[in-house]
């Protein structure tokens, strides 16, 4: 048997470089598979976000909605509106009592809100007067609405709806003349009509036409302002009455009512005959005419 070479002390070429080449490839496996790993890490973290900004969108557009479905599409809010330079009446459904009737001649004009303030019950509006007679009262409004949904609102219907019906007030009639007539308000209701739609007002005779959302679409998006100037008129009852606002909400029907503060408007025909008649001038203050038809007087 052939005797083993003798090893010089230096270790063995080939075995050194193979297990060199085993360590270098152990070593880029390892930065390769760390690499990869966090290559995939990265792209499953982009995934992941990507997911959750999704979800999150997702999540305040439902918390977004929620909260529109909390409170109405349309912010709100409606008053009385009397332009100074027309002609005012006040109506009561009972006489002035001995008090109301002292205060009221012991003052000359009133200022504005005062008669309102003097007698809580009173329903006021502008008057109409045809050959020296009374002939109708409107019940001015004017309207501020803002969009409040989380989309656009469209306005689909706007009418008036009555909640309590009655004769016209007769108790006293309170009269502030004035030299002609303002121009009318482009919206109009007649409160006597079965489905009272807002209608176009035409300007020369103040009849009503067309319903107004036939001729003009009324759209509000999220935050945008609107100003409705409204009247409306019954010539034979006095009327508590709502407006209701058809609305559509991308699809979504709903009816918003449109009130007093949480009360009803108030209006009222002119009577045949009252109990009590007042009338105010530039020059006299109140004077008090007693009981009678509604006359026109400066």
């Amino acid at each position: 048997m052939p005797a083993a070479p003798l090893s010089d002390g230096q270790p063995d070429a080939a075995a050194d470089r193979s297990t060199r080449r085993k360590l270098l490839l152990a070593a880029g496996g390892a930065a390769a598979s760390a690499v990869i790993g966090t290559v995939i890490g990265a792209v499953a973290n982009r995934i992941t976000s990507a997911e959750q900004a999704v979800r999150d969108d997702r999540a305040v557009e439902q918390a977004k909605r929620a909260d529109a479905q909390r409170k109405p599409p349309i912010a709100t809010n409606a008053y009385y509106y009397d332009r100074s330079d027309e002609a005012v009446v006040w109506a009561l459904a009972t006489p002035l009592t001995g008090d109301q009737r002292q205060r009221l001649l012991s003052r000359s004009l009133p200022a504005e809100g005062e008669v309102a303030d003097t007698f809580p019950d009173v329903v006021n509006g502008v008057v109409r007067s045809v050959d020296g007679r009374l002939a109708r009262v409107l019940t001015r409004l004017r309207v501020s609405a803002v969009g409040q949904w989380t989309g656009p609102v469209f306005v689909r219907q706007i009418r008036a709806r009555v909640l309590k019906r009655s004769a016209p007030l007769s108790g006293a009639l309170l009269l502030r003349g004035s030299q002609g007539d303002g121009e009318p308000l482009s919206i109009g209701f007649d409160l006597d009509e079965p489905e009272s739609v807002a209608r176009v007002i035409s300007p020369k005779d103040e009849t009503l036409g067309a319903a107004y959302v036939d001729r003009r679409a009324l759209t509000l998006s999220p935050g945008e302002p609107v100003t409705i100037d409204v009247q409306a008129y019954t010539d034979r009852s006095y009327c508590e009455w709502v407006i209701e606002l058809e609305l559509d909400l991308g699809g979504e029907k709903r009816v918003q009512v449109v009130d007093d503060h949480g009360r009803p408007f108030r209006s009222t025909g002119v009577a045949a005959r009252y109990q009590d008649r007042y009338h105010v001038s530039l020059l006299d203050g109140w004077t008090a005419d007693g009981a009678g038809p509604p006359v026109w007087k400066l």
